[in-house]
């Protein structure tokens, strides 16, 4: 870069003051948003472009231009990277730049024209990159803060204490007060991906929680309800087990996707079903990725999940008993007898449609089908559970 003159040096130097001035009279005309930030907040603005514009003047005269404008925002406090965007600091930093390109070439002899306007756009230039370094170190403290306050948040839900789940979800920026679900990936995630995941979540639903447990990864999603919505819409359940299926159809790994709560403080009851049914996934060799944690009921049954059996009762058992106890008995005596329609009949001396009409009531009516290998033993198991729970206890 080619050296300035003496004279050149000097004439900036008288210039400063009028640099200074003009480019915050600028600053305060092109851009209206900064007319309405805090007082304090405009100072600190007021004292960066005050510096950029001395540390130019200063680094003019010296060989090669060795000021390092980073030091320009080390009069600024952190806080302010959260009032005033990358966005509006470089439109800022160019505005500057602008105002000094204009005005600087005019104090210095004609000879030094040129080189000045190089100088300017040069320094420029490196106060941008300062400025988006900055921002980048913050982004990442701030990522990493908001990142444990979300671990901080699961840890809560998992020890179900529901209202320090509630309280450390909104710590880590929950608001809403809609339905909720957990889900659970069987994937490494390192600080890049989990930003992105996080990210991906934010695309469709209003509120989310990432963390990180070992090979393990949580997702806790949630969506406001809408205080009136047309009967012909999805309900916010339907849409938050929608957009759940789409995030974790792009997890790799086993998915197991928890069953949607009613809010945020009951986060945990989605969260644990969800971490239970990885853990009996083995035990059911052609399960579809992702799954959810109830259609895995019987192996987390099996496994010892307390929730399991007490959803087994609530989604299975509690309705085919609503139905009446002849539905019940149909049930079970048509998987005892190996799902034979005819023997079915022939035990409770009812002809076989009826024993077909019986099934698909209750196939209907509670959503397990008992001519379904599957269903069924969901089915029995259900029967099982619910007479154990009748069962007298000495």
């Amino acid at each position: 870069m080619d050296q300035l003159s003496p004279s050149t040096v000097t004439a900036l130097r008288h210039a400063q003051n009028t640099l200074i001035e003009h480019s915050l009279d600028r600053i305060s005309t092109a851009h209206p948003w900064y007319r309405t930030l805090p007082a304090a907040s405009r100072d600190q603005i007021d004292t960066v472009a005050r510096l950029g514009v001395t540390m130019f003047v200063d680094s003019v005269g010296e060989q090669g231009g060795t000021a390092d404008p980073s030091g320009i925002f080390n009069v600024a406090p952190i806080a302010l990277t959260g009032t005033v965007s990358l966005e509006q600091t470089l439109d800022l930093v160019r505005t500057v730049v602008d105002v000094v390109e204009e005005e600087a070439p005019d104090v210095a002899p004609a000879a030094d024209h040129d080189a000045v306007r190089v100088q300017v756009l040069t320094f420029g230039r490196d106060v941008g990159f300062a400025a988006a370094k900055v921002y980048a170190r913050v982004a990442e403290a701030r990522g990493a803060w908001d990142a444990r306050l979300e671990a901080v948040a699961v840890d809560a839900m998992l020890h179900d204490s529901a209202d320090d789940a509630a309280t450390r979800a909104g710590t880590a920026g929950w608001r809403g007060t809609g339905p909720v679900l957990a889900i659970v990936a069987h994937t490494v995630l390192d600080a890049m991906a989990t930003s992105h995941l996080r990210h991906e979540c934010r695309q469709y639903v209003q509120d989310c929680l990432v963390s990180v447990h070992g090979d393990s990864v949580i997702v806790v999603l949630g969506g406001a309800c809408a205080p009136e919505r047309p009967v012909d819409e999805p309900t916010p359940e339907l849409e938050l087990a929608a957009a759940a299926d789409r995030i974790a159809a792009g997890l790799d790994g086993a998915v197991v996707i928890g069953p949607v709560v009613p809010g945020v403080a009951q986060a945990g009851r989605s969260l644990r079903s969800a971490l239970a049914g990885l853990r009996a996934l083995p035990g059911w060799a052609d399960a579809p990725n992702p799954v959810r944690a109830d259609d895995l009921l019987p192996e987390r049954l099996l496994a010892g999940d307390p929730l399991a059996a007490e959803q087994i009762q609530v989604l299975v058992t509690e309705p085919l008993r609503a139905m009446g106890a002849l539905y019940e008995e149909t049930v079970a005596t048509y998987l005892a007898l190996g799902r034979s329609l005819e023997m079915t009949a022939r035990a409770l001396f009812v002809h076989a449609n009826t024993v077909r009409y019986r099934l698909g009531r209750v196939s209907q009516q509670i959503g397990w089908d008992a001519t379904d290998a599957r269903d069924g033993l969901v089915l029995h198991l259900a029967v099982i559970v619910g007479r154990l729970a009748a069962a007298p206890t000495e």
